[in-house]
């Protein structure tokens, strides 16, 4: 069996250049209402935790950017001005139907889970209810229209 090198790095070193291009422009930093730039919230490492298998998607996804920037520029994506990079990826969303959807899911499930942001936004960081949810005994006769259904189910 050959012996099998490993790296912590998921990205190579143009892919993560862009992806922190690509995070600004998705979620850019607002100082006036302390929120942090969605680059700043280390989306690879949420992705590689929760939702490892997406990662080659992201790969593919920032390879395909840099091609189109490559093709329509001749420079890579992180090497364009911001003005540049916005108004391609402005095109390329216009153009391409999913157009960095995995990259820009994932950054939005991690960016609104991180306790930062969540600060930010006046709400207390961490599980919703970590002490559990206190169901307040209700009128259970609106279930009556459900249980008459009967069985919607096979066994």
């Amino acid at each position: 069996m050959a012996d099998l090198i490993t790296t912590d790095q998921l990205l190579t070193e143009l892919q993560a250049r862009t992806l922190d291009a690509v995070l600004d422009i998705i979620i850019p930093a607002d100082e006036v209402r302390g929120m942090p730039s969605a680059r700043d919230v280390d989306v690879m490492a949420y992705v590689s935790e929760v939702a490892e298998q997406r990662v080659d998607a992201i790969r593919e996804e920032l390879d395909s950017l840099n091609e189109e920037s490559l093709k329509e520029t001749n420079a890579a994506f992180a090497d364009l001005s911001i003005a540049d990079q916005q108004a391609l990826t402005e095109q390329l969303k216009a153009t391409e139907r999913y157009f960095l959807v995995t990259t820009v899911l994932q950054t939005l499930n991690c960016y609104y889970q991180h306790d930062t942001v969540l600060t930010a936004l006046g709400m207390k960081p961490g599980a919703p209810f970590p002490e559990g949810n206190e169901v307040p005994h209700g009128d259970l006769s609106l279930l009556d229209p459900v249980r008459a259904r009967g069985k919607i189910y096979r066994e």
